[in-house]
């Protein structure tokens, strides 16, 4: 016979099991129809970018979902993820799930999603997500820094554009810029180079316009700087330190090499001078075909004779001036303001024409007229006398033939 202690024992194991059994048969429904709500966000220097994932749960019945809106927060829409979607039910051995985007400021601290979903078979259920979001964690604590060069051709420097970039989304900093003097013992201080190798420490912070003096860069932002480069340097480095209040501070160098010499746009103007015997000056300006900028000239001379301005381009055609006689004592030529030629032209007596000698007879041709036509008709005659004479010398010859 068993003992009341075993009776007992065996009365409320079987009472636990039957609980447990019906906590299985009554939970099973309500399991199998709910939704997984997860998050994850990430920050730009503006907003947070929280991206939802609503799951359906081990089940291949399709939802429909809406958005609880008093219990969802913040109010910024969410895409796909909206009233009336379809959540889509396990396929393929994978759950149906549906994803949405939503933005939100950078001061947002929490964000919540509630989702009511209504199953194909009748079965409904409520499910909530949460995710905590610390603008302190947004971005990195680190400095960047980018720069190109350019050649200024009006005054022979190199251009340098620096940009200091804070990459830490909320927390501004302040830059340093780290020279040889304060850093005895950094190798890559700011510096110009002058030849391979040749680094020059940067003694004047100052010429680094935008960045000197504890400039303050903003979560996220970006200041922009310049830098003149003597032209004949072949490159120049800048390093720089962020700090943040509470924060490791960062460093960052870049080096810009410079390609070939900045040259200095430059005219290559001359001047040639002429005057006659009046003492009227003629002033050619001329700007070389090898130069790199036009000229421009302006003519000055005694009694406040002055020129218009003149412009040239590099190697095209000369222009004269003419300076009358009365200005032509004191010429000068300016070239952009600076005088680059002087002149100083004297009238002189102008030559007088000599008279030339009378000309010479020309030769004459032999005359063909009267003479030649007496001697012409005179032979005619001879020729006739001669042709008589014939004629009768030969009749009478006939006639004492006869007798």
């Amino acid at each position: 016979m068993k003992s009341p202690i075993l009776r007992r024992l065996a009365a409320y194991s079987g009472s636990v099991l039957l609980g447990l059994a019906g906590v299985a048969v009554l939970a099973s429904p309500a399991q199998a129809h709910h939704t997984t709500i997860t998050a994850k966000a990430k920050c730009t220097p503006n907003e947070w970018i929280i991206t939802w994932t609503v799951e359906n749960w081990d089940t291949k019945l399709t939802a429909v979902i809406d958005v609880v809106d008093d219990k969802s927060s913040p109010d910024s829409a969410i895409t796909n993820i909206v009233d009336g979607a379809t959540l889509p039910g396990k396929a393929d051995g994978k759950l149906g799930k549906i994803v949405g985007e939503q933005r939100t400021g950078l001061d947002t601290t929490t964000a919540d999603l509630t989702i009511f979903g209504k199953w194909s078979n009748g079965n409904t259920q409520t499910n909530a997500g949460h995710i905590a979001l610390d603008k302190s964690e947004c971005g990195n604590y680190k400095a960047d820094l980018t720069g190109q060069a350019a050649c200024d051709t009006e005054t022979g420097n190199w251009k340098v554009s620096w940009s200091a970039i804070n990459k830490h989304y909320t927390d501004p900093a302040k830059v340093t810029i780290i020279n040889k003097a304060e850093n005895p013992n950094d190798p890559k201080f700011s510096a110009v180079e002058y030849g391979t190798e040749n680094w020059e420490p940067l003694t004047d912070l100052a010429s680094v316009v935008g960045l000197h003096g504890g400039v303050s860069i903003p979560g996220g932002g970006t200041v922009q700087a310049t830098q003149a480069v003597p032209g004949n340097a072949t490159a120049v480095r800048l390093k720089i330190r962020l700090n943040w209040e509470g924060q490791p501070g960062d460093t960052q160098s870049r080096v810009v090499a410079f390609e070939g010499s900045c040259v200095k746009n430059a005219p290559k103007p001359s001047a040639v001078f002429a005057s006659d015997c009046t003492g009227v000056a003629t002033v050619t300006l001329m700007n070389a075909k090898d130069a790199t900028k036009a000229a421009v000239f302006e003519v000055k001379g005694a009694g406040g004779f002055t020129s218009e301005k003149i412009t040239i381009q590099p190697g095209e055609d000369p222009v004269k001036v003419t300076v009358p006689k009365a200005a032509a004592t004191a010429i000068e030529v300016f070239e952009n303001g600076v005088k680059i030629d002087e002149y100083q032209a004297e009238a002189k007596e102008c030559p007088t024409p000599t008279p030339s000698a009378s000309p010479s007879a020309p030769p004459t041709l032999p005359r063909t007229g009267a003479n030649v036509t007496v001697f012409v008709v005179s032979g005619l005659l001879l020729v006739a006398l001669g042709f008589a004479v014939f004629m009768l010398a030969r009749r009478r010859r006939l006639n004492m033939t006869e007798v």
